[in-house]
């Protein structure tokens, strides 16, 4: 969390900007930005964390760079009545807002700030113009509980373009301090299965205690629980959320304590909107991981969720791996982006995953109670999770069977009523890449997703990105048949292969040149997928769309209809903590450093059936 407007290395002196107005008033860009000071700090403003930010359009000048803490970026858009909203994830008090505006030292920006409970009924808080200067001007209002603020500009007193810097909200009080304090824990707070009514924080300390976990809605720390047990490894539960909101935290542990962070519970079945990230092949440790983190860990694809697609921790899947490859790494992310993750060949390595099991607290909800594959909510989208392990012949049978896993597949997509489906697991159904095509999954999971309306496939394991066309059985869909894509997203940092063969009919696209993550919107009848590379760009963009049922009425009927979805996920609860692991490795021989050819070479693996 941010408790600064501006970092003290903000330089003002190059702007980036775009052309963007009509001869004969200059554009943003014409004209270079006076120089200003190094460092601005919000005065009178205890700045909070916004969850999401959007506007009613803008020149390609995005609203998530009004939250990037550089004031070199900005939004921008043309014409009287635009508007940026800051939704700040749950109702918070609020008493201002502060914004830098875009070269205000030039023209006065005349605006409204208005604030909402709901996102749709808004009331006016403040009207009037900006002060002539560059400084982050706070603008106070009377106290009050908002979870949205909207600035609505109605242009400046030299045209009519409104382009802002930064913009944060005021809260009444300052929110506990973003740092971390005291002896500094070996595995930092990770965030686990989180649903409507309650989360979990897992986390190490290097001696023996009962921690204390001190959690609220928004900044307000008003709950606490502990660990209950002093071990090393903790798994704590917070209780008592409510869906749809943003939560903050604090760890405190053997005199230790973590600065606030956050996190969004999931949504109901009447949510309309989701947002997820996914990438698979990325557990090295490596400078091209970190390089995809950096990307996705930013205010503009920064997800409520991410989906690990396997190979999470190479080589070999230990304890010590997934320390140094993956909770290291992505400490900053996972501490507000909760993980749902399957696992991969590499993950198997190490007594059948077990490591794996021990590090996850996952969802559970198969006759089996094992966390290997599991379903979950999240708003619109079903989400459910298989173990390809199982089918390529990897788990032993008393760990996991194919036939055991693909019974419960079916019930579970047969139960679902979420309009979306996706489904995730490690090895492809359909590849072109250095493994190819797993056809057992193919063929024996195929089926049930083409019966059960299955959206969208996402798996790993080769190391590069590809697209299918929609499929539908061993082809490509007919004119007739509802197809399904089947996408490869194994960029994530593990050095990427060649493909061995030219491009097949059946592939729409495909990339073995770009580390990346997959970044998925659902916002009613629409779901877009967009390839994000470690430069920050889209390399591929894949829409679907569909016609929803009309959602009834809201009230009480749809309350309780809340209240069972929610009883329902706790009724199948994450298993206890884990245990110590102490089998050895099954080793392959020496592996190079990370990010060379062959630091993540596989294991040999049974043939496709």
């Amino acid at each position: 969390m941010r408790n600064r407007l501006l970092g003290p290395t903000c330089l003002l002196g190059a702007w980036l900007a775009t052309g963007c107005e009509s001869p004969p008033v200059p554009t943003d860009s014409d004209v270079p930005p006076a120089a200003l000071p190094e460092s601005l700090s919000a005065s009178n403003c205890n700045q909070l964390v916004t969850r999401a930010v959007t506007a009613s359009g803008d020149d390609g000048n995005v609203p998530a760079n009004t939250q990037d803490d550089n004031l070199g970026t900005r939004w921008s858009a043309q014409g009287t009545g635009v508007w940026l909203q800051m939704d700040l994830g749950s109702a918070q008090t609020l008493t201002g807002t502060t914004i830098a505006w875009h070269r205000g030292n030039e023209r006065q920006n005349h605006f409204v700030v208005s604030t909402s409970t709901d996102g749709s009924t808004f009331t006016q808080a403040y009207a009037g113009d900006s002060a002539l200067n560059t400084s982050a001007q706070t603008v106070a209002f009377s106290s009050r509980s908002a979870r949205y603020v909207r600035i609505t500009v109605n242009g400046n007193t030299v045209n009519d373009w409104n382009s802002i810097a930064e913009t944060r909200a005021c809260a009444a009080s300052a929110p506990p301090s973003s740092s971390d304090s005291g002896p500094a824990l070996p595995r930092l707070p990770y965030l686990q299965s989180v649903k409507q009514t309650s989360a979990i924080v897992a986390f190490r300390t290097a001696s023996s205690c009962n921690p204390t976990v001190r959690y609220g809605e928004g900044t307000s720390l008003t709950s606490s629980v502990s660990a209950g047990v002093s071990g090393t490894r903790h798994a704590v539960k917070l209780d008592g959320l409510a869906a749809g909101r943003t939560y903050g935290y604090v760890v405190e542990a053997c005199g230790s304590r973590t600065g606030l962070r956050s996190f969004q519970t999931s949504t109901t079945s009447s949510a309309t909107k989701a947002h997820f990230t996914a990438m698979g092949d990325f557990g090295t440790g490596g400078s091209m991981q970190g390089r995809v983190m950096a990307v996705m860990n930013t205010p503009q694809w920064r997800s409520e969720l991410l989906l690990a697609l396997g190979d999470n921790a190479y080589p070999d899947g230990t304890d010590a791996e997934f320390q140094e490859h993956l909770f290291t790494p992505m400490a900053g992310l996972l501490r507000e982006v909760p993980m749902f993750a399957t696992p991969g060949n590499h993950e198997y390595v190490t007594n059948q995953a077990q490591p794996y099991l021990d590090n996850m607290y996952l969802p559970a909800n198969n006759p089996q109670g094992t966390e290997r594959y599991y379903s979950f909510d999240w708003g619109p989208v079903h989400f459910i999770s298989l173990d390809s392990n199982c089918a390529v012949g990897l788990a032993s049978a008393d760990r996991c069977t194919l036939a055991a896993q693909k019974a419960w597949a079916e019930s579970d997509l047969a139960a679902n009523t979420r309009p979306w489906v996706v489904a995730f697991f490690h090895h492809p159904s359909w590849s072109s890449g250095e493994h190819g095509s797993q056809l057992t999954m193919r063929r024996q999971f195929g089926p049930l997703f083409e019966k059960y309306g299955v959206d969208l496939v996402l798996t790993g394991h080769d190391h590069d990105y590809e697209r299918s066309k929609p499929m539908f059985g061993d082809n490509v869909a007919s004119s007739t048949q509802r197809g399904i894509p089947y996408l490869v997203v194994g960029s994530g940092g593990a050095t990427l292969r060649p493909f061995p063969s030219s491009q097949p009919a059946w592939t729409a696209l495909r990339d073995n040149q770009a580390y990346g993550f997959l970044d998925v919107t659902v916002d009613g009848g629409t779901l877009t997928a967009r390839l994000i590379t470690s430069g920050n760009t889209v390399r591929d963009t894949l829409t679907l769309r569909k016609t929803l049922a009309r959602a009834s009425a809201r009230g009480v009927q749809a309350r309780a209809l809340e209240a069972e979805e929610a009883a329902a996920e706790e009724a199948h609860d994450t298993p206890p903590g884990p245990t110590d692991d102490r089998a050895e490795p099954v080793r392959r021989g020496p592996v190079p450093p990370a990010d060379t050819l062959e630091s993540v070479a596989d294991p040999e693996e049974p043939l496709p059936q």
